[in-house]
């Protein structure tokens, strides 16, 4: 080392009382590469013996190529070492001299190894959230009707959900010989939790005694005081359109706990949406009464549930596909409506998807 070098180290422009008093590693090295100071904390992690500056830990295992570099270009390097079994970020920055030149290096080693620790741990619990996401959505996913014929009414169905799991459940099943029900579900939110309510719902209709499934009121006031029971936090809530077809006089009966968008019927002619008002089923509300409504759904009709996540999927333009675009579908096509739909939905957005999507169409024959 040349005596302006000796000088600048030897002097308070580099000062090692204050490199001791760091808690991470800190070694110096001059120009030639070699070290000629560690920090205490470098000495009692590593054993540096501080006369010798010899390593009890072979110097191979400190990678000294990355300090030439630094020496060489002058540029600060970031790199990652192993070192006894221990992980350290280790940053190496060039100690410039009065002349611009570069006379030596010092690096700094924060050990790492508790937060690889908590990556790692984070990373595997994350694989089997995944694995168990992936299961729980093959569940839900059996739990949804097939795609046939009930009786008179044919029965189709889109359903994407934006993850894994969807918050979106429906449903179409008999009561009794001459009347068929039929449900759209929508929990706020999105995975386990929301998927778990959806499983509920369909669990718990179909436990509810005919005598009320066959008022839709009813069945509506019986799903609320059940939910309640389960004490689930405030924010917990969902929207639920649930209605009864008897096929014996082509009557619809159904009642409206605060889903939107409303559903659709096409009677051949016109599109009918049927707006009706009424609560969330929420924690918040307790002991609603719903309304019944009552129409006549007749041969070739066509009613439609949706939930929002088609009706308010946006274009770039921040424009929302809304309710008339699902209309004229349901108007100017005779079959595969819902491809149709779905393949509408995708050209409209060509964005990643950001809400379950889920409508289902009913056909009476």
């Amino acid at each position: 080392m040349d005596s302006v070098s000796e000088n600048y180290y030897e002097g308070t422009k580099l000062n090692y009382q204050i490199l001791n008093g760091i808690a991470d590693l800190v070694r110096v090295l001059d120009a030639e590469n070699r070290v000629i100071f560690v920090n205490k904390a470098m000495s009692e992690t590593l054993g540096y013996d501080t006369e010798t500056l010899i390593c009890s830990i072979n110097q191979s295992v400190i990678k000294s190529d990355i300090t030439a570099r630094t020496l060489e270009t002058g540029e600060v390097i970031q790199r990652e070492e192993s070192i006894d079994g221990k992980s350290f970020s280790v940053k190496c920055s060039p100690i410039v001299g009065a002349k611009g030149e570069i006379i030596g290096a010092v690096e700094v080693f924060r050990n790492t190894t508790y937060e690889k620790k908590l990556q790692k741990e984070i990373i595997d619990k994350n694989k089997l959230m995944t694995v168990e996401m992936r299961q729980a959505s093959k569940i839900q996913q059996a739990l949804l009707p097939e795609k046939n014929f009930l009786d008179n009414l044919e029965l189709d169905y889109l359903y994407k959900p934006s993850n894994m799991l969807s918050g979106d459940m429906f449903d179409i099943f008999k009561i009794n010989n001459d009347n068929i029900g039929m449900y759209i579900a929508d929990v706020v939110g999105h995975g386990f939790a929301s998927s778990m309510v959806t499983m509920f719902i369909r669990l718990l209709i179909r436990n509810i005694p005919a005598s009320k499934l066959l008022k839709p009121s009813k069945a509506l006031a019986e799903v609320s005081r059940r939910f309640t029971k389960l004490n689930l936090d405030i924010e917990v809530y969902f929207t639920f359109f649930y209605g009864v077809y008897n096929k014996k006089n082509g009557t619809f009966t159904f009642s409206n706990a605060g889903h939107f968008p409303s559903p659709i019927l096409f009677d051949g002619k016109n599109i009918i949406n049927l707006e009706t008002s009424g609560f969330p089923i929420s924690r918040f509300f307790t002991g609603i009464e719903y309304e019944d409504y009552y129409i006549n759904l007749n041969c070739s009709d066509k009613l439609l549930f949706m939930t929002d996540g088609i009706t308010e999927a946006e274009n770039r333009q921040k424009e929302a596909f809304g309710t008339e675009r699902v209309g004229e579908i349901l108007r100017d096509n005779s079959v595969d409506e819902l491809k149709i739909l779905s393949s509408e939905l995708q050209k409209f957005v060509k964005e990643d998807q950001k809400d379950d999507m889920t409508s289902l169409l009913v056909k009476v024959w």
